[in-house]
C-alpha cells in the first residue's frame, strides 16, 4: 500500500510509515484512480453488504503491483496530482536534510542537565527556606523553621488529634517569638491546645494574659475564661471575674450572667440619710439567704462579718452598714448604706431675771422652752411607738447650772425648779439643758450684781497667827515651836531649791533655801493650839469655816463637792471636795504676782476640822 503522507510504498496492513513515521489510515476500499494508485483492483460490483464481492480485499500479485506503480509514475499527472507529488518530495528532502544536520552533543546535554539540576536545587532550597509552604514542609520533617511554620504545623497536629505534640510545638513557637502582631490569635491557639490536653491551669494562665495584657476590652477572651471557670465549678471566682469583665468591656451580657449567678444584694428597710431619732434597721435577703454584716468600712465580708439575726439599732452619730447575702460558696454584691443620726438638741434654758445691777437680793427661776421639733411631735396625731419613745426623751429635760461663772457640766448642781437667790456682789449664772438622748443645749449666760456686803476672798493677808508664810525662817520657827523630832532633806517638784522637812507630834513644817536661809513654804497641823487665817481653829464645822470667807451660795454638785466661789479675773478660787462618806476638804486658793500659788486647806472628818494646812507652790 502507498503512504498517504509521503507517497512511499509500505507493507499491506502496516499502521506506521517506515519512511516518514506517520500513522496510516485503516484499510478501506478504493475505487477508480485511487484504487489504481494503491495497486488494488477496481470495484467490480455493488453486491450485498457483507458479501465477498463488496467487502473483500484481494491483494494484487507483486509483479502486477510493480507494473502498476511504474505505469503510474510514467503516466502524466494533472496539476493537482503534480502539486501533491512535489509537496511529498519536498517533505522527504527536508526529512533527509534534517537527519543529516542533527548531531547530538552529549557533553553539552550533560552540562545543561547539571545546570538545570542546580537551578532546581536552588529553587527548591529557596522554596523551603523562604515560603510558608516550604517552611511547613520542613516543620513536618522535624527541621528548624520559623515561628509561623511551627504555629501552622502545630495546628495541623491539633486537627489530626496529636494534642500533646501540638502543645509542644505551640510552646516552642511562643518561646521563639513571644511578641508578634498576631499574638492574640496565636495565644488562642495555645489555650485551645492546653484545654484539649486537659491542662486547664495552663489555659487559664493564657486567658489571663490575653485579657490583662493583649486584649483587655475583647469580650471573646472573657467568655472563654468564664466558660473555663464555670466548667470547674469555681463560682465564687467566677462572680468576681464577671464583674471585672463587665467593667472592662461594658458588655451587659457579663452583668446579666453575674446577676443570674449570685444571690441578690441585701436591702435595708430604712433609706439612707439623716434622721433625728434613733433607728432600728432591718436587713432583707430576697431569696432568704443568710446575711452577714459589718458596721463601718473596716474588715472583709463575709469573713469578718456578723450573722444578721435582729434589727440593728442606730444611735447618735454616723453609721455605715455593709452586708452581703451568702448561699453556699456564692456571695452577693456588697450593700453599703450610711445613716447619720442627729438627735434633736434641746433649747437653752431661760432665766426669769434680766441681767443687770440690783440693790437688794434677788431670786431667779430657770425655765425650759420646748423646741419646734418637740412641739410638732406633741401635736401629731396617731404617733407610732417609736415616735412616742422619741417624744418622751425630748421631754426628759435636766438643767445644770452654776452661779460662780463656771460652765456647767453633768457634775454641776441640778436645777430643781425652785427659785434661788443670787449671791452678794458680782456673779454670773450659767445653765444648760440635757434631754433624754443626752444631747446638750447651748449655754445660757447672765451677769448680775447685787449691791450688798459680802466677805472677801482668801488672799495674801490671811496667815496663821504663829507664823507668816514665805517670811518665817527655819530658825525662828524652831525657837517658837521647839526642836523637831526629825529633820529630813526632801525634793519638791514645785520648789526649785533645796528643801527640808521638820516633823513634830502635831504635824510638819517645810522650808526651802533662799538668800536669807531656809524660809517656810508649807505647814500642816492638827494642833488645837494653832490658829489659822481668820481665827479658824481645829474642831470648827464646815459652815463655820465657809462663813468667814466669801461664799456664792452654790449648792452641792452630783459627787457631793461644792464650788464656794470662782473668780477667774481675780485668780481666786474656793472648793469643797467630798472625799468619802466621812471626810471632806476645803481649799482656798489665790495666785501671787510671782507665779506662786497659795493653797489653804481644811481637812474635815464628820463635818469637823481635823487638820489645817497651807503651802505655796511655784509654777
Amino acid at each position: 500500500m502507498i503512504c498517504e503522507h509521503c507517497g512511499n510504498v509500505v507493507a499491506d496492513g502496516a499502521l506506521i510509515c517506515n519512511q516518514c513515521g506517520a500513522q496510516l489510515s485503516p484499510v478501506r476500499r478504493y475505487e477508480g484512480q485511487a484504487a489504481r494508485r494503491q495497486g488494488r483492483p477496481e470495484k467490480t460490483g455493488a453486491g450485498r453488504p457483507g458479501s465477498a464481492t463488496r467487502d473483500a480485499y484481494v491483494p494484487m500479485a507483486e509483479p502486477a503491483l510493480e507494473k502498476r506503480r511504474r505505469e503510474a509514475e510514467a503516466r502524466p499527472l494533472n496539476a493537482r496530482e503534480d502539486s501533491a507529488r512535489k509537496m511529498t518530495q519536498g517533505r522527504r528532502k527536508k526529512g533527509r536534510d534534517l537527519r543529516r544536520r542533527v548531531m547530538i552533543n552529549w557533553a553539552m546535554v550533560l552540562a545543561v542537565l547539571i545546570v538545570v539540576l542546580l537551578i532546581a536545587a536552588a529553587g527548591a532550597f529557596a522554596y523551603l527556606k523562604w515560603t510558608d509552604n516550604g517552611q511547613l514542609i520542613l516543620a513536618r520533617m522535624g527541621r528548624d523553621v520559623n515561628a509561623n511554620a511551627l504555629w501552622a504545623y502545630g495546628q495541623e497536629l491539633l486537627d489530626q488529634g496529636y494534642v500533646d505534640r501540638s502543645v509542644s510545638i505551640f510552646e516552642k513557637a511562643y518561646e521563639m517569638q513571644p511578641e508578634r502582631e498576631d499574638l492574640y490569635d496565636r495565644l488562642f491557639q495555645l489555650a485551645d491546645a492546653y484545654e484539649a490536653a486537659d491542662r486547664p491551669a495552663d489555659a487559664e494562665r493564657i486567658y489571663v494574659k490575653l485579657y490583662t495584657d493583649v486584649a483587655p476590652e475583647d469580650g471573646a477572651v472573657y467568655r472563654q475564661m468564664m466558660r473555663l471557670l464555670e466548667s470547674q465549678g469555681r463560682h465564687m471566682e467566677l462572680s468576681a471575674f464577671l464583674k471585672l469583665a463587665y467593667e472592662k468591656t461594658n458588655d451587659t451580657y457579663f452583668r446579666r450572667q453575674r446577676e443570674e449567678l449570685l444571690p441578690s444584694t441585701p436591702t435595708a428597710d430604712q433609706e439612707a440619710g439623716v434622721r433625728k431619732a434613733e433607728q432600728d434597721v432591718q436587713l432583707i435577703s430576697a431569696e432568704d439567704y443568710d446575711i452577714y454584716f459589718i458596721l463601718g468600712d473596716e474588715g472583709s465580708l463575709p469573713e469578718d462579718g456578723v450573722l444578721y439575726t435582729d434589727p440593728i439599732h442606730l444611735e447618735e452619730g454616723t453609721t455605715v452598714i455593709r452586708a452581703v447575702a451568702v448561699s453556699s460558696d456564692l456571695v452577693s454584691d456588697e450593700m453599703r448604706i450610711q445613716y447619720t443620726i442627729n438627735l434633736p438638741r434641746p433649747s437653752a434654758p431661760y432665766a426669769s431675771l434680766a441681767p443687770g445691777v440690783y440693790e437688794r437680793r434677788q431670786r431667779i427661776w430657770l425655765k425650759y422652752i420646748p423646741t419646734e421639733d418637740q412641739e410638732n411631735l406633741e401635736n401629731k396625731q396617731n404617733k407610732s411607738e417609736q415616735e412616742k419613745a422619741q417624744l418622751a426623751k425630748l421631754k426628759d429635760i435636766t438643767i445644770y447650772y452654776t452661779v460662780d461663772g463656771q460652765t456647767p457640766t453633768s457634775n454641776s448642781p441640778i436645777y430643781d425648779g425652785e427659785p434661788f437667790y443670787l449671791p452678794a456682789g458680782k456673779s454670773t449664772v450659767k445653765a444648760l439643758a440635757v434631754n433624754g438622748y443626752g444631747k446638750v443645749s447651748n449655754v445660757m449666760e447672765r451677769d448680775y450684781q447685787v449691791k450688798i456686803a459680802f466677805k472677801h476672798y482668801f488672799n495674801d493677808s490671811d496667815n496663821f497667827s504663829e507664823f507668816i508664810l514665805l517670811t518665817t525662817t527655819r530658825d525662828e520657827f524652831v525657837r517658837k515651836h521647839g526642836t523637831p523630832s526629825n529633820e529630813t532633806s526632801i525634793v519638791e517638784d514645785t520648789i526649785n531649791s533645796d528643801c527640808v522637812r521638820l516633823t513634830y507630834s502635831w504635824g510638819e513644817a517645810r522650808f526651802y533655801m533662799t538668800e536669807k536661809g531656809y524660809i517656810l513654804y508649807a505647814l500642816e497641823t492638827g494642833s488645837a493650839n494653832m490658829t489659822g487665817p481668820r481665827k479658824t481653829k481645829i474642831g470648827m464645822s464646815e459652815t463655820d469655816v465657809t462663813a468667814l470667807y466669801r461664799d456664792m451660795g452654790q449648792t452641792y454638785n452630783q459627787d457631793g463637792s461644792r464650788s464656794i466661789y470662782y473668780d477667774s479675773a481675780e485668780k481666786k478660787f474656793a472648793m469643797m471636795y467630798h472625799l468619802d462618806a466621812f471626810n471632806d476638804r476645803i481649799d482656798y486658793i489665790y495666785y501671787r504676782a510671782d507665779n506662786g500659788v497659795v493653797t489653804l486647806s481644811y481637812y474635815l472628818e464628820n463635818n469637823k476640822v481635823k487638820k489645817m494646812g497651807i503651802r505655796c507652790d511655784f509654777y
